[in-house]
């Protein structure tokens, strides 16, 4: 495994300062707007083929869009990465809406083996950037003012061997370990 470069190491520490436990919540987030009325289930998915260190490869890669990811529970393994057509060198840019059934803070963590970033109604909720095993956050709470579709983007990157990329949450009020967020509150716009 290539050693992380200094940037990523410093994004990485980052992103695990920002979460620690009595953190303010993540604010700001924008809802979708005008709120989608028609979606399909599950979120879109584009992928690329090469075999990259660091999300900032994904540059100049060329897509092509792949079967709808229905969840974000992925341990593959060393078996086909999500929906793709290959076990390794696999890039992913999902795309969708994430429904907010009601107000509050929620949590979140994510896991993931290789790189990703985690982005929701225009915040970056979580990155890792680089080539690394499973590893899972700290809990980001993130605070929503009106409940509602919020657009959702998840970019990863698997690069050989193992694969996971699990998005868990738990609603305002409730009590609990985090679990993996479902198809039922993930749309996205049919093309």
């Amino acid at each position: 495994m290539p050693v992380r470069t200094l940037s990523a190491v410093v994004g990485a520490a980052l992103a695990v300062l920002a979460t620690v436990a009595g953190a303010e919540p993540l604010t700001g987030l924008t809802p979708a707007e005008p709120q989608p009325t028609a979606l399909a289930p599950g979120l879109a998915v584009q992928y690329a083929y090469a075999i990259v260190n660091h999300l900032d490869e994904f540059k100049g890669k060329k897509f092509e869009p792949g079967p709808p990811i229905l969840h974000l529970d992925w341990k593959m393994g060393t078996g086909t990465v999500l929906t793709s057509k290959a076990a390794d060198g696999v890039l992913a840019i999902i795309t969708g809406f994430l429904l907010f059934e009601k107000p509050g803070v929620y949590g979140f963590d994510v896991t993931s083996n290789d790189g990703v970033r985690v982005e929701i109604g225009g915040k970056r909720l979580y990155e890792d950037p680089t080539v690394h095993g499973d590893d899972t956050s700290d809990r980001i709470d993130v605070k929503i003012e009106r409940p509602g579709w919020y657009p959702i983007t998840v970019t990863y990157f698997e690069k050989r061997n193992t694969a996971t990329l699990v998005l868990r949450w738990i609603a305002p009020g409730q009590s609990g370990k985090l679990a993996p967020v479902t198809g039922k509150v993930l749309g996205h716009r049919k093309n």
